[in-house]
């Protein structure tokens, strides 16, 4: 670390009379700038116009088209589809080919040959029930994929928040690095006029490694998150994104109203679907269990042909069989029974759990939110004047620089915590959004 001088003389062209004037006016300029430059953010944005992360709408796109858990989910419904078809068929006749001799009471008994056809039909309207239990199963198939993407949807949201805040908490924290050097600067100017004392130059340049620490903290927390949505994205852990644009809009406050998002909840959560579907399900099979003590019916016919020893023969039948297993049948019937309560206990305790997490998120986001604009429109004014008083003061030598140092990094950890809030109400409102099946 170079020593630095005292008692330099002021280089030509600096306003000599007024040191302090321009020391406090450089000095404000540095702490006050804003975070990051629109010309690089210009140039970041046309660099990486085709890759994903600008916006949250172009992960979330990219993310649901090549989503492995979505494609299984629809192959899933495309299975179920298919056994509506086959749950509704007829089941295979049977064709029986028989050798038999002719019955003869001397002589040889020549052969003869019978040919039969056989198919069991289902009474009772046994078809139409099972095509219905597979028709629920479609339902329920359709309503966990759609409970998959929602799933996936809120993962990709709160990840995107995350990568935003991240690169947003690096940048900042740049600025504050920034202005923590300008301060070792002035620092190192003061002294060199002798107004200042070397204790001063030595602290601000301490508070400059220090601050560039927490850039490396805070980069591998972004490289963290940039892994985390590059997964959700399926592509490398360290695949380039887009620098991140903006959060998206929070919705109205009147649109967080608890009461009618449960009420949205019943209809739309794609879990409490999937439920209903399972109880029509449960309650269509027990329906089709208590047919089981009907029995189907089974109709035949054959061809006798006995090969020019007499003329030929038929044969027709109707057989069903006799439901004689009565503890077999009864513990069917109480299966689906039971089946069909646990299924409506499901719907009454996810019921209860989606209202339970619809009020924790619903308070966790308006605390959010109200946490974000205080911040916003008291502190941050309230904290970037400060750093102007306490600029212009160090400047005259009014202030010392542990009250300039302690400003600015005020400063600075209020916009990381108005980062903090807007991610945390991001990652409320993507739970939300889950809950209730759609975007607000």
């Amino acid at each position: 670390m170079a020593r630095p001088t005292r008692g330099a003389a002021a280089p030509p062209g600096r306003i000599g009379c007024w040191p302090g004037a321009a020391l406090a006016l450089g000095l404000t300029l540095t702490l006050l700038a804003g975070p990051g430059q629109a010309q690089s953010r210009t140039a970041q944005r046309t660099s990486g116009e085709e890759l994903p992360g600008a916006t949250l709408e172009s992960v979330l796109t990219v993310a649901r088209q090549l989503s492995p858990e979505l494609a299984a989910r629809a192959l899933d419904t495309a299975a179920a589809r298919a056994r509506v078809t086959v749950a509704g068929s007829l089941p295979d006749p049977t064709v029986q080919v028989m050798s038999d001799d002719i019955d003869r009471e001397a002589g040889p008994r020549p052969n003869k040959m019978i040919y039969s056809f056989q198919q069991e039909i289902p009474l009772w309207s046994r078809r139409d029930l099972r095509r219905q239990v597979a028709q629920a199963g479609v339902g329920q198939m359709a309503a966990q994929a759609q409970a998959a993407e929602a799933e996936l949807a809120e993962r990709v949201k709160v990840a995107f928040a995350r990568y935003f805040t991240s690169h947003e908490a690096v940048r900042r924290t740049a600025d504050l690095h920034r202005a923590i050097h300008g301060v070792a600067q002035v620092a190192r100017e003061r002294y060199a006029q002798g107004r200042g004392e070397q204790q001063e130059v030595f602290r601000a340049e301490v508070e400059t490694t220090r601050v560039a620490t927490e850039i490396v903290r805070l980069e591998a927390a972004l490289r963290s998150a940039q892994g985390q949505l590059n997964a959700l994205l399926v592509r490398p852990a360290d695949a380039p994104l887009a620098p991140p644009e903006r959060l998206r809009p929070l919705p109205a406050a009147r649109a967080l109203d608890a009461t009618r998002l449960a009420e949205r909840a019943r209809s739309g959560n794609p879990s409490l679907v999937a439920d209903l579907s399972a109880i029509r399900g449960a309650e269509t099979n027990r329906t089709l269990t208590q047919r089981n003590w009907y029995p189907d019916v089974t109709i035949g016919a054959a061809a006798i042909d006995r090969s020019g020893f007499g003329p030929p023969g038929y044969q027709a039948w109707v057989a069903f069989k006799v439901p004689l297993q009565w503890g077999l049948r009864e513990a069917q019937s109480a299966e689906a029974g039971a089946q069909a309560g646990a299924a409506r206990a499901r719907l009454e305790a996810r019921e209860q759990q989606i209202r339970s997490d619809l009020a924790e998120a619903v308070a966790g986001f308006e605390g959010s939110r109200r946490t974000a604009d205080l911040i916003r429109r008291q502190l941050l004014p309230q904290a970037e004047a400060l750093v102007r008083s306490g600029a212009a003061g160090y400047g005259f030598g009014r202030v010392d620089l542990a009250t300039v140092l302690r400003a600015q990094h005020d400063l600075a950890d209020f916009r990381l915590q108005l980062l903090s809030a807007e991610f945390d109400t991001q990652r409320q409102l993507a739970a939300i959004e889950r809950l209730v099946g759609g975007d607000l």
